[in-house]
């Protein structure tokens, strides 16, 4: 919701059956109450806060939901943090939902209303805006993985597995699935990302996924005589995902601004990860791979386990300012899943370690018979 913030002045709506003026923000606290989001103010100006503060107290935070079926409306609903003592029934306290419907022709909001649920202390808070739709977002790939998941999952681990412990021995063969998957996933990503409407069924995306997935393996095979090259784009690869690994584990310990942090890591991980595959082949290129495909079936798991946070939704909350939010999401789920990440990197180093050091004493006894 940060797209409808509004820093300089707070949003206000009069119902006409109604004596109440309702004074509400987004991502903020109001200005004319700062310990709630949402209020309520009366003909003598007294003031009754519905909503609490932003922040929240406690275990008491803002609820995201993603409306669906059982709701027949699409959009995201937003139970937010309980209000003061209900003046109606005493033994309750004031709350109130949001709720924003999926319009894609409304640029901020429209045909806002604030109704009282059939429970005097409970308000909701209506409107229509291009910021309800999911499928109108970079999300619609996330939410493509989650509904088709286990197909998905069976996938990535075949690939991942592939990639993790025999990527080094079949390397053309690599070199196009490598290209096809960046192709598939991380231009779709980019194109999600950039053009927000371009893309907003999950046909079209079936579409997009499987176009740039064979443009990616077209070039991939054209181009799978340049091993050194894709050592260095390895190697930085490889230098992204250890600055992705070692991001979420100090972020919550590292008092730098947390953009500013995130983007030093990816540039000086990224530069470095390249320069060292330019000059450390053999090595950047299992690490990479071994990298790569104990990624893949990580996130494969993760489809199925849940409680992963995405790469592209740490992205959206640190351009977004949700640094609570972001370290709120770190729990032992993450943990376990880096420390799976690193489990499957070590062991497919060591298994392709172990295939490239007979490979190469296999080369050399070769060498030596025709020699002798």
């Amino acid at each position: 919701m940060q797209a409808l913030q509004d820093k300089k002045k707070d949003y206000e709506y009069k119902n006409e059956n109604s004596s109440y003026t309702f004074i509400y923000n987004f991502c903020q606290n109001t200005k004319t109450n700062s310990e709630s989001t949402l209020i309520r103010k009366d003909e003598n100006g007294t003031i009754v806060k519905l909503a609490g503060s932003i922040d929240g107290e406690g275990d008491d935070k803002n609820q995201w939901l993603e409306m669906g079926d059982s709701d027949n409306k699409e959009g995201i609903s937003i139970a937010l943090v309980t209000g003061e003592t209900c003046k109606e029934s005493p033994e309750s306290k004031y709350s109130a939902n949001i709720r924003v419907l999926c319009d894609t022709d409304v640029d901020s909001m429209s045909d806002i209303k604030i109704t009282q649920g059939e429970h005097p202390c409970v308000y909701t808070l209506e409107f229509k805006s291009r910021y309800g739709c999911p499928l109108g977002s970079s999300y619609l790939l996330l939410k493509l993985l989650k509904d088709y998941k286990y197909i998905f999952m069976v996938v990535m681990i075949i690939m991942g597995i592939f990639l993790c412990f025999f990527g080094f021995k079949y390397i053309e063969p690599t070199i196009i699935v490598l290209c096809g998957v960046v192709g598939c996933y991380f231009l779709t990503s980019l194109l999600l990302s950039l053009f927000p409407d371009f893309i907003t069924t999950e046909l079209w995306l079936f579409v997009c996924l499987l176009v740039c997935g064979i443009l990616g393996c077209i070039i991939g095979y054209f181009t799978k005589g340049e091993v050194s090259f894709y050592i260095i784009l390895c190697g930085a690869f490889l230098g992204y995902s250890v600055a992705t690994f070692f991001y979420q584990i100090i972020q919550n310990y590292v008092e730098w601004n947390p953009q500013i942090l995130f983007y030093v890591c990816i540039g000086i991980c990224v530069v470095a990860g390249g320069a060292i595959g330019y000059f450390f082949h053999d090595p950047i290129l299992i690490l990479s791979l071994s990298v790569f495909g104990g990624y893949l079936v990580m996130r494969a798991v993760s489809l199925v386990a849940g409680n992963y946070l995405d790469e592209g939704m740490t992205i959206d909350l640190i351009k977004n300012k949700e640094w609570e939010q972001l370290k709120e999401m770190r729990n032992s789920w993450i943990y376990a899943y880096l420390g799976t990440w690193l489990a499957l990197t070590i062991a497919g180093t060591i298994v392709q370690c172990r295939y490239h050091r007979k490979e190469k004493e296999h080369k050399q006894d070769r060498k030596s018979t025709r020699l002798n």
